[in-house]
C-alpha cells in the first residue's frame, strides 16, 4: 500500500465518493463502519500529510457546493481523525 505515492490521495478520493454518494440511505452503524474502515487505512499510510491536505480539499468542495449528504457524517469523520491525528491538525478543517 505505501509502494505507491499516490495511496494517500487515491484513499482521500475514495473518503470523498463515500461521503458524497456511499453512505447515502445508510444506517448510522453502517456509516460508522464504513468510516472507522476509512481510518484504519489512512492508520497505516505513511504519507498522512498528503491524504489530510486532499481530505481538506474534498471537504471544502462539499461544503462549498452543497453536496454534503450528511452533516453527522461529516462531524463523525472529523472526530475519528481527531483521535487520530490530535486537535491541532484538524482543528481547522473543523
Amino acid at each position: 500500500m505505501n509502494i505507491n505515492p499516490n495511496t494517500p490521495a487515491y484513499i482521500a478520493n475514495y473518503t470523498d465518493r463515500e461521503l458524497r454518494h456511499g453512505i447515502q440511505g445508510l444506517s448510522n452503524e453502517k456509516v460508522d463502519e464504513t468510516l472507522s474502515a476509512i481510518v484504519k487505512l489512512f492508520c497505516c499510510l505513511h504519507g498522512r500529510d498528503v491524504y489530510v491536505k486532499s481530505y481538506q480539499s474534498y471537504l471544502s468542495s462539499r461544503l462549498l457546493n452543497k453536496n454534503v449528504i450528511s452533516q453527522e457524517a461529516e462531524e463523525m469523520m472529523l472526530s475519528k481523525l481527531k483521535m487520530e491525528l490530535g486537535i491541532n491538525a484538524v482543528n481547522k478543517m473543523t
